[in-house]
């Protein structure tokens, strides 16, 4: 049995380590201030800002929005709601549902804030 820090580390390494070319999906300069966008404007505002269309300078966010939408999706971490779902535009689609309830997206809003520490540990630093 794997405890909850095993598989945040397990799911932001292999997110850290996947490259388009050389060059890293996401820096941390992309995740750093994420975690107070979280807090400051909530799980579903801050996922719907990352998963716009058309912005090409939120590539990063958007990519590092995908595998924590993928790590929330996990059986192992049991958010049931998101099974399957491997978009940030998934995840607010589905806790926005109405078979969501609000332990969903608090127990999301809280693994996500985690899993952000390990993205950010992981990244790369901007050349």
């Amino acid at each position: 049995m794997k405890n909850l820090d095993q598989i945040r580390a397990k799911n932001a390494l292999s997110a850290a380590l996947m490259k388009s070319g050389n060059k890293p999906h996401f820096t941390r300069t992309d995740v750093a201030g994420f975690p107070a966008l979280i807090i400051q404007n909530g799980l579903l505002a801050a996922f719907a800002y990352a998963a716009e269309e058309g912005k090409t300078t939120r590539d990063g966010i958007r990519f590092a929005c995908d595998k924590t939408t993928e790590h929330l999706a996990d059986e192992e971490i049991g958010i049931s709601v998101l099974k399957g779902k491997t978009k940030a535009r998934g995840l607010v689609e589905s806790l926005s549902s109405n078979k969501a309830t609000c332990l969903d997206l608090q127990r999301a809003t809280a693994e996500a804030l985690q899993f952000f520490g390990y993205l950010k540990r992981f990244a790369e630093k901007k050349d």
